[in-house]
């Protein structure tokens, strides 16, 4: 419930529902993942995870143990869901733009994990590169276009998905600010 309110914010008006409903989801789907890579998977599991985020293909489902196969199918049921919508309204590209900000996502979050078994730190331009992605902001901004109005084209969507100046301060902003709030 706190994440659909947190979608209002997002865009509020009553023609954008289908919207809020995928930005929801999706934010749920990447609050698991983030959980799985942070606490739950080993390297080994977070490996096999990313590579079969990066193929996108259900027939993958078995190189996963149990409990990241109930996590990847709901990750391909929510997309799939959102591209037989958006196949409906003639609109099934916009999906693209998502699935691959999900996929830098994914690849993102490896690369901390990486980072963190080898005790490895890296240099803030390191860092920046990584952590702007798997702040999630660019995700979440390429995702909210997906459910709006018509009148947005492939153009917009590659101007959003190869992160302008804005999306990137944003996610500049809320890399260091999860960062501070979680030394607090």
């Amino acid at each position: 419930m706190e994440g659909y309110f947190w979608m209002l914010g997002v865009y509020f008006e009553p023609q954008y529902s289908f919207g809020r409903e995928i930005l929801t989801k999706v934010t749920a789907i990447m609050s698991i993942m983030d959980d799985i890579y942070d606490s739950y998977g080993t390297i080994e599991e977070l490996q096999l995870l990313t590579n079969v985020i990066q193929r996108w293909d259900v027939d993958c489902i078995n190189q996963l143990p149990d409990y990241l196969k109930l996590f990847y199918k709901s990750l391909l049921d929510v997309y799939k869901e959102v591209e037989e919508a958006m196949a409906k309204q003639g609109q099934s590209y916009r999906i693209k733009y998502t699935i691959n900000k999900f996929k830098q996502l994914s690849a993102n979050y490896f690369a901390e994990v990486k980072w963190y078994h080898k005790n490895y730190i890296p240099t803030i331009e390191e860092y920046m590169e990584v952590g702007l992605t798997s702040a999630a902001t660019s995700v979440l901004n390429v995702t909210s276009l997906v459910g709006m109005e018509d009148a947005l084209t492939p153009e917009i969507f590659n101007w959003a998905f190869n992160n302008p100046k804005i999306i990137v301060v944003g996610s500049i902003h809320a890399r260091l600010f999860d960062d501070m709030y979680g030394k607090i």
